[in-house]
């Protein structure tokens, strides 16, 4: 039994490599993927209390190891000052989302609430476009704290307390949350959103994971597997965010996270084998509901994009704006 936990243990490892090399490269925590895994995998050795946990120990390690490298950047793109800031409402909302977690006593609720959570950030990602790639330095040298306005502040610090709680609850970063907050409302350019955000989910998820410790939710053997995985992803991703087309990568990422979720959630098993173990009845189900999930956005995002291309008007070459 020691030698099959052990290569449990190693899979998991390897398993946030993979993961924490994606998250790096598209600016999440990777508990969106780490916790449906351990819920669905390892169903023997966690449940809807430690599988959030354990995930939110791996988004400290990637958070970590990604700031490290945007630190060491140039121009570096990690606002400091904005930064800590967010951070001191994203802490307190890492807290009350632990302890929110560990009220909800029943075990499906909490499958419930962690799948209806992830799903909209699921789907979101088949919207990803591409943005604007302009000059770091001139861009952060443009960005002044002291243009955002009082009530720009005030939905900031709120997303960045909301952005805390979905830590503490589901074991995420909070990235998703943040990235659009430092972006729509604090002007952050994206590159800079990004890095700012991974600084600030070292101090979310170390409160989360330090509450999570108290109450004994976390399992040891898998979160240190899952923090070296994610440290060591989250070192290579950071280093090849630049040489890969992270758009289609969100765009794959998001059609392929809605199949855990569905699992996760037990949906193919209520509809299919409601009162047997689940079997291939269950996986059967899950399939046909994630294609009737995905291919209607797929479609719509299909249309969007041809809609799009045909309205572009073509622009030759002679009347390209040339250097003044």
């Amino acid at each position: 039994m020691q030698e099959i936990i052990s290569l449990y243990i190693v899979f998991v490892a390897v398993f946030a490599i993979g993961v924490g090399t994606l998250s790096s490269m598209i600016g999440i925590g990777g508990g969106v993927l780490n916790t449906p895994l351990l819920l669905i995998v390892f169903f023997e050795f966690f449940d809807e209390q430690s599988a959030p946990a354990t995930a939110l120990v791996g988004a400290l390690f990637v958070s970590l190891a990604a700031t490290i490298t945007y630190w060491r950047q140039s121009p570096r793109p990690v606002l400091l000052q904005a930064g800590v800031i967010l951070a001191i409402l994203t802490v307190p909302g890492s807290l009350g989302g632990v302890i929110l977690r560990t009220l909800i006593a029943a075990p499906y609720a909490l499958r419930i609430i962690f799948g209806l959570s992830l799903m909209p950030l699921a789907l979101k990602m088949l919207f990803a476009k591409k943005q604007g790639k302009g000059d770091l330095t001139s861009e952060l040298s443009s960005w002044n704290i002291s243009q955002i306005t009082t009530r720009r502040w005030i939905i900031s610090l709120f997303g960045a307390f909301i952005g805390g709680v979905a830590a503490g609850l589901l074991g995420l970063g909070g990235g998703a949350i943040l990235v659009p907050v430092l972006c729509m409302f604090m002007g952050v350019p994206m590159h800079a959103a990004v890095a700012t955000s991974m600084f600030i989910m070292i101090f979310t998820t170390t409160a989360g994971t330090a509450l999570n410790f108290y109450v004994g939710d976390v399992n040891i053997y898998f979160a240190i597997a899952l923090g070296i995985g994610m440290l060591v992803g989250g070192q290579i991703g950071s280093r090849l965010s630049c040489r890969v087309n992270a758009v289609q990568l969100k765009q794959i990422f998001g059609v392929l996270l809605v199949l855990p979720l569905i699992t996760m959630m037990k949906l193919g098993q209520m509809w299919l084998e409601p009162t047997g173990n689940r079997g291939l009845l269950s996986t059967l189900g899950d399939v046909i509901i994630w294609l009737v999930v995905v291919v209607p956005v797929g479609l719509l995002r299909l249309y969007q994009l041809r809609r799009a291309t045909s309205t572009l008007e073509p622009v030759e070459p002679c009347n390209l704006p040339g250097p003044e």
